[in-house]
């Protein structure tokens, strides 16, 4: 079977603040009511959606997939508390300042340089598929992360209602813009914002899951060692260069994140 079970998480961290009279870019800047009727577009799907959340949106998306009941779990966590640890390592290598003096000017009023929250939501993405796995709430084996606001349109879903694609079950499949070049540095990707691979789709099979969770683990605490931190872009990238051979990377345009229902689906109505 080839149906694939979509994991996905929304937590308000401010990100309707994120205004430019305070100084950010205008882009930066999306309510809460913009990432729920880009979901409502995913939520249209007929497959199992598992959705992470705060106490205080769960209704919301409920009311969202109340014709799917059947097909969605919904996990509401306390996101400021369960998950400090994190939080404050990131904090302080954000609030470093020989960190920040390495940060290209045109890029360091990007969110990976001064939000915890923003990094720490993206890089527990591979933690909410595995605890949904552990939970034992799925009947496929294929499992996708998608961001919150993924079907940013109705037309990202290329009218598909059940999505399926025969991925390898073997690898853990990446979104690629970019080939690595082994001349480059980690910590110039970080500094320049350099984009290798998308993280708001990941695929991959359950017994694959963990050993994404494990290597972006084990990546996560290389750059906390070096007083470093980014958003999870980069920690997928060093994920697939620490052990090659697990993943499976598909090339994609550099301005086209938003492919998967169009190339890899085996269902359009």
């Amino acid at each position: 079977m080839n149906e694939i079970s979509i994991v996905t998480a929304f937590f308000d961290i401010g990100r309707g603040d994120w205004t430019p009279e305070k100084g950010l870019p205008h882009y930066l800047q999306r309510t809460n009511d913009t990432y729920f009727e880009r979901f409502a577009n995913m939520a249209s799907l007929d497959n199992t959606i598992v959705v992470y959340t705060s106490e205080e949106l769960a209704e919301k998306v409920w009311e969202i997939r109340k014709d799917k009941t059947d097909k969605t779990v919904v996990v509401t966590i306390d996101f400021e508390d369960q998950f400090g640890e994190y939080r404050e390592k990131i904090k302080r290598v954000q609030n470093n300042p020989e960190f920040l003096a390495k940060i290209n000017p045109n890029q360091v009023k990007n969110p990976e340089y001064w939000s915890s929250d923003y990094v720490l939501v993206n890089f527990l993405k591979s933690h909410f598929v595995n605890h949904a796995i552990g939970a034992g709430v799925f009947d496929t084996d294929l499992i996708a992360w998608l961001d919150f606001g993924y079907c940013r349109e109705p037309s990202t879903l290329n009218s598909v209602k059940l999505w399926e694609y025969p991925f390898n079950k073997d690898k853990i499949h990446f979104f690629n813009i970019k080939d690595f070049n082994p001349s480059n540095t980690i910590t110039n990707i970080i500094s320049n914002n350099d984009v290798h691979i998308t993280g708001p789709c990941i695929v991959s099979s359950q017994k694959m899951w963990p050993e994404l969770e494990r290597l972006m683990n084990q990546s996560f605490d290389e750059l906390i060692s070096k007083d470093l931190i980014d958003d999870d872009q980069t920690l997928l990238l060093m994920s697939s260069l620490i052990e090659p051979d697990k993943f499976e990377l598909h090339p994609i345009s550099h301005d086209d994140w938003f492919i998967a229902f169009r190339k890899y689906n085996e269902n359009i109505s």
